[in-house]
């Protein structure tokens, strides 16, 4: 009976530690985070000790929630990205395409695209910086950022961006016409 207790506590023990193992045990961070773009607060160094602590500054450091840089006002807000795309298969030419659409409401509509190029075939990681601005971005707005090659979408990921909106004090005011007018 004990022996079959440990046995089981041993094997759920095991069990547990598989299924929350930490990603950086997991492998290479192309294969770890294969399909995704990750958004980071920083940019991150070059080069890492091992992939296990490349894969350990993507967590720390990823972010969803985006503050702008710059923002004067309602009217002008640029928030720059820094971010890290990771494929599933090694890229077959030499350029993509990042787009955003605006996912607020629930509907996917598109808002803006740009082609990036690759430094080289066969990559299976993509880095870059790309600056977000005003009138075709907004505050308190939900985005999905999208890569795709070929026309086929090969990473994504969603982000809201954050700043100041325009202000309503609520205190409507009618003149004394509008008033007589009803």
């Amino acid at each position: 009976m004990h022996k079959r207790f440990a046995l089981r506590f041993g094997t759920a023990l095991a069990l547990s530690i598989l299924v929350f193992a930490r990603p950086s045990v997991a492998g290479k961070p192309e294969d770890v985070f294969k399909g995704k773009i990750v958004i980071t607060k920083n940019r991150l160094p070059m080069r890492f000790a091992s992939p296990g602590a490349f894969v350990g500054a993507l967590q720390k450091n990823k972010i969803d929630k985006i503050w702008p840089t710059e923002e004067s006002g309602a009217e002008h807000g640029i928030w720059n990205l820094e971010y890290l795309a990771f494929f599933a298969q090694p890229l077959d030419d030499s350029e993509i395409q990042v787009k955003f659409y605006d996912i607020t409401g629930g509907d996917k509509r598109y808002v803006a695209g740009d082609p990036q190029y690759t430094r080289e075939r066969g990559s299976r990681i993509f880095g870059s910086s790309i600056q977000l601005a005003k009138p075709e971005f907004d505050v308190r707005k939900h985005y999905m950022m999208t890569i795709e090659s070929k026309g086929r979408t090969i990473a994504m990921t969603n982000f809201w961006l954050l700043g100041k909106g325009a202000n309503y004090s609520g205190k409507v005011e009618f003149s004394d016409s509008d008033t007589r007018a009803k």
